[in-house]
């Protein structure tokens, strides 16, 4: 086996082993958000932008929540500080960022009461829907 294989194993064994055993929760994410839909974003918008919102999808696709038991279930509610913390995004480029990738199909989001209050909650998904796939657009700040 060359060195260059050798290594690669490396790689396949953590892969399977994230993939059988969860190791703190996994999401699987396409290629073609980095090779088509980047490529595609940057051409429609500025690169920054593209590459700003494609980080922010992946990021709340680590926050969905696992639990099946609730309406909740594959929604992600981090709060716009959470996320300016955490990526370094600035907060007033959090709610465009959001609306690119709905207008790109990659992303639903809904204000639902929150304690009083309303609160802002995601919906990543993993490629865009089309229309033809089902039949309808995609809901815009979850107005279907």
């Amino acid at each position: 086996m060359s060195n260059l294989r050798t290594l690669a194993k490396i790689a396949t064994e953590q892969k399977e082993s994230v993939l059988e055993r969860g190791h703190g929760g996994y999401s699987p994410s396409l290629h073609s958000l980095f090779r088509v839909h980047l490529v595609e974003m940057g051409e429609k918008y500025r690169k920054n932008d593209a590459r700003d919102a494609i980080l922010l999808l992946l990021y709340l696709h680590a926050y969905v929540n696992g639990t099946e038991a609730n309406d909740y279930y594959m929604w992600a509610f981090p709060t716009v500080e959470q996320i300016r913390e955490d990526t370094g995004i600035h907060g007033d480029r959090i709610k465009p960022l959001c609306r690119m990738l709905e207008v790109e199909g990659l992303l639903i989001t809904k204000l639902i009461p929150w304690r009083g209050n309303v609160k802002k909650i995601y919906l990543p998904l993993y490629y865009p829907r089309s229309e033809e796939a089902v039949g309808e657009a995609i809901p815009v700040d979850g107005v279907a």
